[in-house]
């Protein structure tokens, strides 16, 4: 009997701790990344679109700074490059760009100057799929 009461009573506390438990604003959506051009307006970076398909996002350099619109995480990491664009009431909200940390890796690169001009100036980012 008092083996029942216990476990009822753990139970019952840890359903309220579910029950209060905070879900989170943010829809998040990952990218597989293919490579990094980094721009002196941004960086663009390509990504996987369905199975064989590819897409472009240009992220502007302005939107990294702290409390900005996006992140650089760099690390040797096998699992990078990815990118996380998050969503918050269906509108982009910010970003975090997943990167090697050795700028020889072949996910990086360089964009020329001359292809890169007027496409950093977007407000947000929209995903193709």
């Amino acid at each position: 009997m008092k083996r029942s009461l216990i476990i009822l009573g753990l139970l019952a506390v840890l359903s309220l701790g579910a029950a209060n438990a905070e879900t989170s604003a943010f829809y998040p959506v990952r990218v597989n990344v293919v490579k990094v051009f980094s721009h002196s307006d941004g960086y663009e970076v390509i990504y996987r679109k369905g199975i064989a398909d590819t897409a472009a996002a240009f992220v502007p350099i302005k939107w990294f700074v702290p409390g900005g619109k996006a992140e650089l995480v760099q690390a040797n990491d096998a699992a990078y490059p990815y990118m996380v664009v998050f969503y918050k009431e269906g509108k982009f909200d910010h970003l975090r760009l997943y990167v090697q940390s050795n700028l020889r890796d072949s996910s990086w690169g360089t964009l020329d100057p001359k292809a890169g001009e007027g496409k950093f100036g977007a407000e947000d980012i929209k995903l193709e799929f």
